[in-house]
């Protein structure tokens, strides 16, 4: 299959929406008729409502330039520094990069004597599952804007930092 960028991309996720929302009157008019009933739904109805909204923002972003400002941080050198999160043991967010750990990144930045300044990257929309896995990981998760690799906009490929 062929990957698809810019318009051609936004009409298909046009056509993605639709069918979610077209999925959503359908079952709205069975409950209202008494053929089923919300209990029987509340996972589809969930699931299409998180559709309508990922296809919102993939269509928000080719409505710019596909890029997105973010904070990012440099090291002495001006090479960017990759960070990574992750909840630790006590349930705080703990950073770490190139080895340094951290509780804050104004933290990390102390320690490690780098800088923290906006640039433009592209982005794209990416779906993080929620507490527990399965099913209810699915139900609790949501849809969120992340650094992407290629501007899908353009088509053009950026990569990830180092």
């Amino acid at each position: 299959m062929k990957k698809l960028y810019g318009a051609e991309l936004a009409r298909i996720i046009k056509e993605e929406r639709q069918r979610y929302v077209a999925a959503l009157e359908r079952r709205d008019k069975r409950i209202a008729d008494g053929i089923t009933d919300e209990d029987d739904c509340f996972m589809s109805i969930r699931v299409e409502e998180q559709g309508i909204r990922k296809c919102d923002m993939e269509l928000s972003i080719l409505d710019t330039d596909g890029t997105m400002e973010i904070d990012a941080i440099f090291d002495t050198d001006g090479n960017e520094v990759f960070v990574h999160s992750f909840c630790n043991k006590w349930r705080r967010t703990t950073y770490v990069a190139r080895g340094i750990f951290a509780n804050s990144i104004s933290a990390l930045l102390k320690k490690a004597g780098w800088t923290q300044r906006k640039i433009n990257v592209p982005c794209w929309v990416h779906f993080e599952g929620g507490v527990g896995g399965g099913m209810c990981a699915v139900y609790t998760g949501s849809y969120r804007i992340v650094r992407w690799h290629t501007n899908m906009l353009t088509g053009e490929y950026v990569g990830f930092p180092n």
